[in-house]
């Protein structure tokens, strides 16, 4: 594929995730729908799904193939990606058959493939999620009660992690990691990473990505985590984009710190650290 082709593959592939809420839509309705026309004040209520359906139909398809056209930025997990993406074909297929079967009035078939494709549809979503804002997207901030009935539930990074009295213990693991989690991670963590770059591990987030390395050991200002992290929040180079939680300044003075002392895994006390 040419640079000009692939570069218009990647530009129609950012329309999915508007294209993907409109089957979303369509099949939450038609289920909707579907119930209200088993009480007999509402028993008119499913007279145009057929209409609805065709339209699903073709935003399925749709949402479906400008998802393949993202899948081929590489910014994703390859494992999730796959799952996903054969998800979401498999939604356009059930959604096909679906409509085939109401089209042919076979109305306890077109029901029963209504209901699996539904089903495909929530695991295809979840994958979705997963992939954009990390596995414990659905569970990260789930009540105690709940949470250790739903899988991947670790609770949320520390906002505030500590930045005093860890002598030799893990200055990246406890200080600059739940920072890095929970401000970087849904772009750049294991489910998916933009420009080639992870910030889930010291030995990733050394290595960089695309444009190379991302800080400069003892060297903060040089360093294009903490200039990209400086930017106006309307600049288009800015980190976090705009919209996503951003660091809080004293997020931003640990970082800086850190990067300053050398980005060392372990070190001495980081009382020095405290804004």
């Amino acid at each position: 594929m040419s640079g000009g082709s692939h570069d218009l593959v990647l530009f129609l592939g950012r329309f999915h995730p508007l294209l993907v809420h409109l089957p979303i839509g369509g099949l939450v309705l038609l289920g909707l729908l579907e119930l209200l026309a088993k009480l007999p004040r509402f028993k008119d209520a499913a007279q145009s799904n057929r209409l609805i359906l065709a339209l699903t139909v073709a935003a399925s398809v749709a949402a479906a193939l400008f998802g393949w056209m993202l899948s081929q930025s590489g910014d994703y997990d390859p494992a999730l990606l796959q799952w996903h993406k054969w998800a979401g074909f498999g939604v356009a297929g059930t959604c096909t058959v679906t409509f085939l079967l109401s089209w042919a009035g076979r109305p306890r078939a077109y029901r029963l493939s209504l209901l699996a494709t539904l089903a495909v549809l929530v695991v295809a979503s979840h994958l979705g999620a997963s992939m954009t804002h990390g596995r414990d997207f659905l569970t990260r901030y789930a009540p105690a009660p709940l949470r250790w009935l739903l899988p991947g539930s670790g609770g949320a990074p520390t906002a505030h992690p500590p930045t005093h009295g860890l002598t030799q213990r893990g200055v990246f693991a406890e200080v600059i990691q739940p920072i890095l989690l929970q401000r970087c991670s849904a772009c750049h963590g294991p489910e998916k990473q933009k420009a080639d770059l992870r910030v889930d591990s010291l030995e990733a987030l050394l290595k960089g990505g695309k444009s190379g390395p991302v800080l400069v050991p003892g060297q903060a200002s040089d360093s294009r985590m903490i200039q990209r992290l400086l930017l106006p929040l309307n600049d288009e180079d800015h980190m976090p984009p705009e919209g996503k939680p951003q660091p809080t300044p004293a997020e931003l003075t640990v970082l800086a710190w850190w990067i300053d002392r050398g980005a060392p895994a372990d070190g001495p006390s980081a009382a020095g650290a405290r804004p």
